[in-house]
């Protein structure tokens, strides 16, 4: 077999020339974003990827700075070789000295091949074909073949199943027999298991496809409380009043009886006046020691010094007196410090830890396009919190056992990676960590947090790209079970080939007296579902076993746009804002 050459460089050179030629891969960061490795003892028979930071030649590249050769044998799902748009199309990688191999995997980004072969090589001239696909499907390709002794081995794709070039995240090679599991030592993208309480759930629910989505009658009434115009988020005060954010830079005191008290003293977000897009002000949380200090805490988008948009933690006293309320003491407790402009996806949800110690906020992706107008690819920065649930003591500091606190800045407030729009948090009666995540076109996720882990947006996901999207428009991502690197969800709503979503926003665990048969279950609310979600948990595995949709309430009133979501402490009652301009706060209580 010959190699084709598209350009006049050291890989159109004659192929016994290329070892010489080739650039050997400096060893760096192995580790994926937000994720660490544990030594532990293992078999000396555990397999072992003989082509990690080994040398690669490609017949192309898309764009050398970005998506060079090297980033295919660099052990990282984060990175990725892309050829040029054209067929035929390869890359080698040279193992430095003959290897008796049996297996190799392909672990393609969207872009794949359709047709291809595997070939290998003693001495880069002749080359022999150990494996065939004529109809390759993507994802991750376990490739196993008649053991060979060779030094080269090649992927030669000849047809591609979409108008870009060929993109691979690693291209690996094993010896004989299984490998590449994901307690190889060597591997280095193999989480360390996170110290969290609770049980990781082991099985990633499909709502819509394989699991018991149901719509069983409703429970409850629904009462409407007070009328508002886009409400974002609300909580309790240790009076029973309710605080109601409006994402235009409204904030207000009701009473159960519905009376509203206009709260000054605001700073100015994004969505003043209507303004924002998505961004504005958004979570409101009461602080866990409220009745001592009187502080709210709230979560915005602003323009800061910078010129740019970033989301926005602050603190603020609730002053009121003679009928009115006012905030003063305004302190920014957190900023998102990257360069980039938040565009949309904010997420902003706080959560506060079950011993009021910690504070947690859940930071969407900001909708940030690459140069291919790839979204969301600010999710796997190290150094952005973007895309990134942030962990911080009450003053702002960084909890020393965060899990990259040594590494300082917002590298060491991160608690988790790789998230869209996260627009759900909350803890569970267990101290549990849960999130809700509004995904793509589907793959809308509930997921349990673990402590370092990574999600894998925009690595993975059970959703597909939107078909306006510049890039890739209408595929699917790889899906979350191609890449056991990333934490799955719990559950999840897809997949469609159209943008059918519940898009979950507000997040609740139940534990009052009012509906015993919910104790323990999740509240998720839904925007273009227009519904309020139970899941259904097992206590024992934290695996979901089980969803229901109510749409409209037992006395026949539609749940609408569930934004946010709180139940109350003093009954059992469930407060939720519906969304939208004709937007409202209500309450669930046992239908009469």
């Amino acid at each position: 077999m010959k190699l084709p050459c598209r350009k006049r460089s050291f890989l159109c050179q004659p192929p016994h020339t290329w070892s010489s030629a080739m650039r050997r891969v400096s060893r760096s960061l192995l580790l994926l974003t937000g994720l660490a490795a544990t030594p532990c003892a293992f078999a000396q028979s555990t397999p072992v990827n003989l082509a990690l930071n080994q040398p690669v030649s490609v017949s192309s590249t898309e764009n050398p700075a970005a998506f060079n050769a090297a980033n295919a044998t660099d052990g990282r799902l984060d990175t990725r070789w892309s050829s040029e748009f054209v067929s035929p199309s390869w890359i080698t990688v040279d193992l430095g000295s003959e290897q008796s191999i049996g297996r190799v995997v392909l672990r393609w980004e969207n872009a794949h091949a359709t047709v291809y072969t595997i070939n290998v090589s003693n001495d880069g001239v002749n080359w022999t074909t150990v494996y065939t696909n004529a109809s390759g499907k993507g994802g991750t390709e376990d490739i196993s073949f008649n053991p060979v002794s060779a030094r080269f081995v090649s992927m030669y794709g000849t047809e591609k199943n979409t108008q870009y070039g060929y993109s691979l995240f690693e291209f690996e090679v094993y010896a004989t027999g299984n490998g590449g599991n994901p307690t190889d030592p060597t591997d280095p993208t193999d989480p360390e298991q996170p110290g969290t309480p609770g049980t990781v759930p082991t099985v990633s629910y499909n709502a819509r496809i394989s699991g018991n989505q149901t719509e069983p009658a409703a429970p409850f009434d629904i009462t409407d409380v007070a009328t508002f115009n886009n409400p974002w988020g609300l909580d309790f005060l240790p009076d029973g009043r309710v605080v109601v954010t409006e994402k235009s830079d409204r904030m207000y005191i009701v009473t159960s009886a519905g009376a509203k008290t206009s709260i000054g003293g605001l700073p100015v977000s994004v969505g003043a006046n209507g303004g924002g897009g998505q961004s504005g002000l958004h979570d409101v949380a009461a602080s866990p020691n409220f009745a001592q200090d009187r502080t709210l805490w709230f979560s915005y988008v602003a323009k800061a010094a910078d010129g740019n948009n970033h989301l926005t933690l602050a603190t603020a006293r609730l002053d009121e007196s003679a009928g009115a309320a006012n905030l003063s003491n305004l302190k920014i407790v957190w900023q998102e410090p990257s360069r980039y402009s938040m565009r949309g996806q904010p997420g902003a949800r706080i959560a506060f830890a079950p011993n009021g110690q910690h504070v947690f906020l859940a930071v969407g992706d900001g909708d940030i396009p690459d140069a291919n107008g790839n979204r969301g690819v600010s999710a796997q920065m190290p150094d952005t919190g973007l895309g990134k649930i942030i962990r911080l003591n009450l003053d702002g500091s960084t909890p020393s056992d965060n899990p990259e606190a040594s590494a300082g800045g917002v590298r060491g407030q991160v608690w988790a990676t790789g998230f869209r729009n996260p627009y759900g948090l909350a803890f569970d009666a267990s101290g549990n960590l849960w999130e809700t995540e509004m995904g793509p076109a589907s793959g809308d996720e509930f997921n349990f947090i673990v402590k370092g882990g990574n999600y894998g947006w925009p690595l993975v996901s059970n959703g597909n790209h939107y078909n306006g999207d510049a890039y890739m428009p209408g595929q699917p991502y790889p899906r979350h079970d191609t890449a056991p690197q990333f934490v799955q969800p719990a559950a999840h709503w897809g997949w469609f080939s159209t943008t059918n979503s519940m898009s979950p926003s507000g997040l609740a665990f139940y534990n009052g007296n009012l509906f015993p048969q919910w104790k323990g279950s999740a509240l998720l609310g839904s925007t273009s579902s227009i519904a309020l979600y139970r899941v259904v948990i097992d206590p024992a595995t934290n695996n979901v076993k089980g969803v229901e949709r109510y749409g409209r309430s037992a006395n026949g009133v539609y749940t609408g746009a569930v934004r946010a979501l709180k139940v109350s402490p003093f009954d059992g009652s469930i407060w939720y804002v519906k969304g939208g301009s004709d937007g409202a706060l209500r309450k669930l209580t046992p239908k009469s």
